[in-house]
């Protein structure tokens, strides 16, 4: 895995090889990271990533919050509660140079207390396959402020999302992961 565009283009991040699934760790491929990003920025959306707060959520070794650091991000927060991936994600807080440009939170988003900050402009949705437990953290992340009105979510899984809370603004299969591009409906958020 490496950064694929912007400042820290080439940088290798820490090797987990294919994945650790006893850990729920199934790192987002380089070439559909570099599908997201070229949706986000290039295609439908044009969403410009300068200045942009972004909330990456199962973080898992952060890649697709790096990748936005590395595109100009202002600010990414990880949150992520397993130990193993932790370190991953640490180890690429080093080698991507994030100096003063992230927040790590360690812990179980499902019961995340009220963000006391600016909500989130882009958020990054990676949960384990099959659970139901994505639906609930979006539900909680709405909640508890997390996420501005206008925000634009990528919601990866096996298979194309639609919730009754958001609106499925385009859905796009690479090989076995589908890529879920959401907002929130407006009378949902406080």
């Amino acid at each position: 895995m490496r950064i694929i565009s912007g400042k820290n283009r080439g940088v290798k991040l820490a090797q987990i090889g294919l994945g650790d699934t006893s850990n729920n760790l199934r790192p987002t491929s380089d070439r559909v990271r570099e599908n997201i990003f070229n949706l986000l920025t290039n295609g439908t959306f044009d969403l410009s990533l300068e200045g942009a707060r972004v909330l990456d959520v199962f973080a898992g070794t952060g890649a697709l919050g790096f990748e936005s650091l590395s595109r100009g991000a202002e600010w990414v927060t990880f949150i992520e509660k397993n130990s193993v991936a932790l370190e991953i994600l640490k180890k690429n807080t080093v080698l991507c140079k994030a100096n003063n440009s992230f927040e790590i939170k360690q812990e179980d988003v499902i019961k995340i207390k009220k963000n006391s900050g600016k909500a989130f402009d882009l958020i990054f949705l990676d949960p384990p396959y099959g659970t139901g437990v994505g639906e609930q953290a979006l539900l909680r992340l709405i909640q508890e402020d997390w996420i501005s009105r206008d925000a634009t979510i990528v919601y990866e899984n096996n298979k194309e999302v639609n919730l009754a809370r958001f609106r499925t603004l385009d859905s796009r299969k690479y090989g076995k992961t589908f890529i879920n591009i959401l907002r929130p409906f407006e009378r949902q958020i406080n």
